[in-house]
């Protein structure tokens, strides 16, 4: 089997520090895709695949704090390293409050690059798998029955030690109905055990401490 692409997207506006990283990058065995602004990544980035982002800090038009913004909540499995040769405190503080990996300040070693690349790269397919997990957690949720949902809410927040026989009572409906919806709830979501379920419920925002 071929090891995953290392793909690490590089934004900056002054082309030849793009082909500069480009040439050092792809020996060291990443694949590299450049862009000149926010704009055109924003553009271009599709996510699901492990990387990082190298962003430049002070750039027209769209500033690399500005991009960083934009993809907190849209793309938050994407590492970002900041790299600049202006750097002030307030920005570095903004940027890693802001959840950057890195901030790097030019001159740097590629060396030292390379070693957070592969850190965040790392951390990115993590961040992947967990939502992709999530996902596919939600998805199983998602065919549940109103029925079914009131049963497992009760499951989770753990009704008289999880006694089908409460449970039956509360819902004003049948031991063996109960008994049913339990099995079916415990197929549907894929659950192997109650503590896997509640773990499961968790993820879907039903569980009630």
């Amino acid at each position: 089997m071929e090891a995953p692409e290392k793909t690490v997207y590089v934004v900056d506006d002054d082309e030849s520090v793009r082909t500069a990283l480009t040439r050092s990058l792809e020996k060291r065995g990443f694949s590299v895709e450049c862009f000149d602004s926010g704009q055109g990544f924003l553009q271009a980035y599709r996510s699901g695949q492990a990387g990082c982002l190298v962003l430049d800090v002070r750039m027209p038009g769209m500033s690399g704090l500005e991009l960083q913004e934009q993809l907190i909540d849209k793309h938050p499995s994407l590492p970002i390293i900041f790299v600049t040769g202006h750097g002030d405190i307030p920005m570095s503080v903004r940027a890693m409050k802001n959840g950057a990996f890195e901030f790097l300040e030019k001159p740097y070693s590629v060396d030292s690059l390379q070693q957070h690349i592969e850190l965040a790269i790392e951390k990115s397919a993590g961040l992947i798998e967990e939502e992709e997990h999530t996902n596919e957690i939600n998805q199983r949720f998602a065919k549940l029955t109103a029925r079914e949902l009131d049963v497992m809410r009760l499951l989770v927040a753990g009704i008289a030690n999880n006694s089908n026989k409460e449970i039956a009572r509360e819902l004003d409906i049948s031991h063996r109905t109960v008994d049913d919806h339990r099995a079916r709830i415990m197929s549907k979501m894929q659950a192997r055990s109650l503590a896997e379920l509640v773990d499961m419920s968790k993820i879907c925002g039903i569980h009630e401490p």
